[in-house]
């Protein structure tokens, strides 16, 4: 797990970003398979998010990441892509535009929303290492803090692409508020 390199998302690296969600086996969630990581990206219904195809993700995922509107960490293992957390600036999820909860903070916050890491590299620590670099990385980038909303289903555990709510408590977050098994993560840095 040393030699594992996390670094931003960077334009150029669209294709290899989309190769690797294509390559990744989503049996554990089938409908996972056509989202790309847009869904926080697309303000539409449920049914509208249903019609839209793996390839309309797919391609939006890319525009998204060239234009600099999809933003992130990336875990590479040599020239392999392993690992991918979405953490953003909340403003660039439309979804989550009318999320009050979110938007009562002054300042600048970043989020997070999902991760995808490698059925090889799950179980060893990796979406830790990431979510620490996402909280030094959005102070570097100058956010006032970092938000997260992490659950436990202890029946799909590799359905938890929030991440775990041990995981925001280790690095230092603030539990702020619990719904339906959800749970509101906060991390002030000024």
């Amino acid at each position: 797990m040393d030699q594992i390199q996390i670094k931003p998302l960077s334009p150029d690296m669209a294709q290899i970003f989309t190769n690797y969600l294509d390559g990744l086996d989503f049996s554990h969630a089938e409908h996972w398979h056509f989202c790309y990581c847009q869904y926080y990206h697309i303000n539409c219904s449920t049914a509208a998010w249903r019609q839209r195809t793996a390839e309309q993700n797919r391609l939006q995922a890319e525009e998204n990441i060239k234009s600099g509107l999809m933003r992130g960490l990336v875990a590479m293992d040599g020239e392999q892509m392993v690992g991918w957390l979405n953490v953003n600036d909340v403003n660039q999820y439309a979804l989550l535009k009318d999320d009050e909860e979110l938007h009562q903070f002054p300042g600048r916050s970043a989020m997070v929303v999902c991760f995808v890491i490698h059925p090889d590299y799950r179980g060893k620590g990796l979406a830790s290492r990431m979510l620490a670099e996402a909280v030094e990385e959005s102070r570097r980038q100058g956010f006032d803090r970092i938000i997260g909303r992490p659950f436990t289903w202890s029946t799909h555990p590799e359905r938890q692409y929030h991440g775990v709510p041990k995981m925001y408590e280790n690095l230092g977050f603030e539990e702020i508020s619990e719904a339906n098994g959800e749970h509101t993560f906060v991390l002030n840095f000024k």
